[in-house]
């Protein structure tokens, strides 16, 4: 791109949109590697960050923002991939709570260090300042487009 000295609303937008694009499609490579798809993933790492308390089906709905019956399809195929598994309450055993296996416990540990290599990688370019200036515009843009959208 030229250096501007104005650049354009619109340019930024589509730049943005690019930038997100082909992370998405990094991640979704990333994703596959490790046989899952991005929502699978999230869901693991929401487990693996909650540890041997795990999350109620409801919980797993609301954080990942999908309807419940859309949260027990991706837990049923997660039990399949032995990734997680429900665990009945001993003293109510219509209470469920997903855990994360050992398995899928190994698969977050080296999703992990790949995705924190590949964090290092993508932003290396830039300086602390640049970093630190880079976010808190993200930050001020995002929090604008709530304001404005999302009331």
């Amino acid at each position: 791109m030229d250096e501007k000295t104005t650049i354009d609303s619109l340019e930024i937008i589509s730049e943005m949109a690019k930038v997100s694009k082909l992370t998405n499609k990094i991640n979704d490579k990333f994703y596959k590697r490790f046989k899952l798809t991005r929502i699978q993933f999230t869901a693991l790492g929401f487990l693996y960050v909650v540890g041997e308390t795990g999350y109620s089906l409801s919980e797993i709905s609301e954080k990942l923002d999908i309807t419940k019956p859309s949260a027990s399809t991706l837990i049923d195929r997660m039990v399949k991939l032995s990734m997680v598994e429900r665990v009945s309450n001993k003293e109510d055993r219509r209470r469920i709570r997903i855990i994360i296996t050992s398995y899928g416990k190994e698969i977050m540990e080296e999703a992990l260090k790949l995705n924190e290599e590949f964090k290092k990688k993508s932003l290396s370019f830039l300086t602390e300042e640049e970093r630190l200036t880079f976010y808190k515009l993200l930050l001020k843009i995002k929090n604008n487009l709530i304001k404005d959208y999302e009331e």
